[in-house]
């Protein structure tokens, strides 16, 4: 087995501990998920098992906001593909640093990829000190605390949360995105991002405006992602060139 899949007790402990602070910022987020699914009549199992296999809390509610009976199959599945497609980039940008995965080791890698867990990780790998091992340690430990914090928040939802008004007085409503603001700081490079950061959310909010849905998640993305690309790309090639 290669270095860069090599997993030891320690390593896996290491990135254990250090991702409970991390991961119990998701805690609120995850109450308030629960608390919505137990209103659109979701069991307590039902809560429990979906946080468990899909782990995805954006996704998750785009699911619930398009929860009806029947289900519309097509709508949901489209509609969690588009929250989920960052997936596609945050296993790219690992993929270099761990090219030689076994196979049995592929779905702990993608089922430990979550926000908090990938943001910590990328940043150590990208200074040349990434750790396969506290990598799944860290999705262990996210594994752990968002399906638990599902079930506390339907749990509460007959309870502390009983009151509709309740959520958004305890600002579980705006978690969400404090997390992810947690995480553009962690991946944040400097000066070198500020333009690609701005051009994928003035795409974005233009898209929002414009046509609606969950597509400006993926719009955005792609437009600051292609344009960091290519000016990396052109960066490159200019470097190339002086060295030839």
């Amino acid at each position: 087995m290669s270095l860069s899949a090599r997993v030891t007790w320690r390593s896996f402990q290491a990135g254990a501990l250090r991702m409970i602070f991390p991961g119990l910022a998701s805690l609120p987020f995850g109450i308030g998920f629960g608390f919505a699914a137990a209103q659109k009549g979701l069991s307590a199992f039902e809560t429990t098992l979906m946080s468990l296999t899909v782990m995805a809390g954006t996704s998750q509610m785009v699911a619930l906001d398009i929860w009806v009976q029947p289900l519309p199959l097509v709508a949901l599945a489209v509609s969690v593909f588009v929250a989920n497609l960052r997936y596609f980039v945050m296993g790219a940008a690992l993929q270099p640093y761990i090219p030689s995965l076994p196979w049995w080791l592929q779905p702990p890698v993608w089922y430990a990829t979550v926000d908090q867990n990938w943001a910590l990780n990328i940043a150590e790998y990208r200074r040349g000190h990434g750790d396969l091992g506290k990598f799944l340690g860290g999705g262990f430990v996210m594994g752990l605390i968002w399906p638990g914090a599902c079930l506390l928040g339907h749990l509460a939802a007959g309870g502390v949360l009983s009151d509709p008004t309740a959520a958004r007085r305890l600002g579980l409503d705006f978690v969400g995105v404090a997390v992810f603001v947690v995480v553009a700081a962690i991946l944040f490079r400097g000066k070198r991002d500020l333009a690609p950061w701005a051009i994928a959310i003035v795409v974005a909010l233009a898209a929002k405006w414009a046509i609606g849905g969950n597509w400006y998640i993926v719009i955005g993305g792609l437009a600051g992602g292609l344009y960091g690309a290519a000016r990396d790309m052109n960066h490159k090639k200019k470097r190339d060139v002086g060295q030839s």
